[in-house]
């Protein structure tokens, strides 16, 4: 994908690393009186964490010759945080929740597979536009 960088640093690690520490946050403030909708806190978990599967992928450098290690990787650090987020809500007053490490888990597949189809079609893109030609360049300079 496009290496953008701000001073250095790839834009995709800044986006992952302010993501990661709005998701902590979030996930971190106890829990105060108010209506609750049945199950909307699974859709907010998979959601959440298709978006940190998705950033983590991206933030991982693309090795050529092991061009899915990265999604792995991503899959392996979301899922781990998973289960280390809802073990560390309890200090906090929250409780930790199987079933909402399962939503992180099916939000991190999510995540994963939205990265790699949008990975696959910008290098289809990529090949498929011709390089431009010196005389190409030479007349814009022109």
């Amino acid at each position: 994908m496009i290496q953008t960088t701000i001073r250095g640093v790839r834009l995709a690690t800044i986006f992952l690393i302010a993501y990661w520490c709005l998701l902590f946050t979030a996930t971190h403030i106890p829990k105060g009186p108010g209506i609750r909708i049945q199950h909307a806190d699974k859709v907010f978990h998979m959601a959440s964490y298709a978006g940190l599967a998705f950033l983590l992928a991206w933030a991982i450098p693309t090795i050529p010759r092991h061009k899915m290690l990265n999604i792995l990787l991503a899959g392996f650090f979301a899922i781990s945080y998973g289960v280390m987020d809802e073990v560390s809500q309890i200090p906090v007053g929250r409780h930790a929740d199987f079933y909402d490490w399962l939503a992180d888990s099916i939000g991190t597949i999510v995540g994963l597979t939205a990265y790699a189809l949008l990975r696959m079609q910008i290098i289809r893109r990529g090949k498929s536009q011709p390089t431009p030609s010196t005389k190409t360049l030479e007349a814009l300079q022109a």
